[in-house]
């Protein structure tokens, strides 16, 4: 009898698109009728004690706000530009001190404060572990969606931040270091505990639409990691990325395990896009925190480049997030 642990996240959930309509489950979220010329955009997640967060790397209140914002996060993939709340599920031992629960909400509060929107209601009950099932909501103009697939070859490849921070940070705290009150580490520390969701991004893409170009973009957030986010993006549609530039934070490079930081670690929450060049010329020049890492090309592999002979190899080996 086949296991979980041996479908892997990506068979099981092609097996269980066969329990929805065609094409449901493809996406960072669902999309469901709204008011006139609006979709609604709802996104669901788990966080689960010493799976997603502990003691040691998560204090209760980055708890809260990271689940939060790893549920817009995925609004934003979806070109969502209005959040309405999230409901949330909570399982929990009767043991737990509320100063702790308390502190979670409050940073699930101080993150939708960023953003718009309200903790709607949810449900409790007991359980062993901790953990947190929330379903966020959002609306997206029916006309803005961003799906995973419409990549053509010769798009650009777009990065709306740097990659890697986070790994590093959780990597740094795993290892017993302390947070520091500014550098390198702190930074890192930081990125980690309290992510941003790129809400920013679906009205600069609207911004900088030129005139007379058919809105297609396809896009990901990149919460399992830039290299899953081209397997996503590129791989599953038959296409393939030439990467000729890593999305490395800058005070990275040099560092031992920069790259694998970069391509796998996963959890920096910044969307990934694949646009025409015209229309991808014009976003980075509308925001220059943006990076332009590749191309979409034909075929299926993911090849990056070598700075030292500047030829295409393929991308490092490296573990990706498993959920099972």
């Amino acid at each position: 009898m086949t296991c979980l642990a041996e479908l892997g996240e990506r068979e099981l959930l092609k097996r269980l698109e066969g329990f929805a309509p065609a094409g449901q489950l493809r996406d960072d979220g669902a999309l469901v009728p709204s008011s006139p010329g609006r979709h609604g955009v709802i996104s669901s997640d788990v966080l689960v004690e010493e799976r997603h967060f502990s003691t040691v790397t998560t204090p209760p209140d980055s708890v809260g706000w990271r689940a939060v914002m790893a549920n817009l996060s995925d609004l934003a993939a979806m070109g969502a530009d209005h959040v309405v709340g999230i409901t949330v599920g909570l399982s929990c031992p009767g043991t737990l001190p509320w100063p702790w629960l308390e502190s979670v909400y409050g940073g699930m509060v101080r993150a939708l404060n960023h953003h718009g929107g309200h903790v709607l209601g949810g449900d409790c009950v007991e359980a062993p572990v901790v953990s947190l099932a929330i379903t966020a909501l959002g609306t997206v103009d029916q006309e803005h969606v961003i799906h995973r697939h419409g990549a053509q070859v010769g798009d650009w490849l777009i990065c709306t931040g740097p990659h890697g921070l986070s790994s590093y940070g959780l990597d740094l705290m795993l290892n017993g270091a302390q947070p520091p009150s500014s550098g390198l580490q702190g930074q890192a520390m930081a990125a980690h505990r309290y992510p941003q969701a790129r809400l920013d991004v679906p009205p600069q893409l609207r911004a900088s639409q030129p005139a007379g170009t058919p809105w297609r973009v396809a896009g990901t957030d990149s919460s399992d990691g830039f290299a899953q986010a081209l397997h996503l993006l590129c791989r599953e549609q038959g296409l393939g990325a030439h990467v000729h530039n890593l999305p490395l934070p800058a005070a990275m490079a040099g560092l031992p395990h920069a790259e694998q930081h970069c391509l796998w670690g996963g959890e920096d929450f910044e969307l990934v896009l694949a646009l025409e060049p015209g229309w991808a010329r014009a976003l980075l020049g509308h925001h220059r925190g943006f990076c332009h890492v590749g191309m979409v090309s034909a075929g299926d592999q993911l090849l990056l480049k070598d700075p030292r002979t500047g030829t295409m190899e393929p991308f490092p080996p490296g573990e990706p997030f498993h959920h099972f």
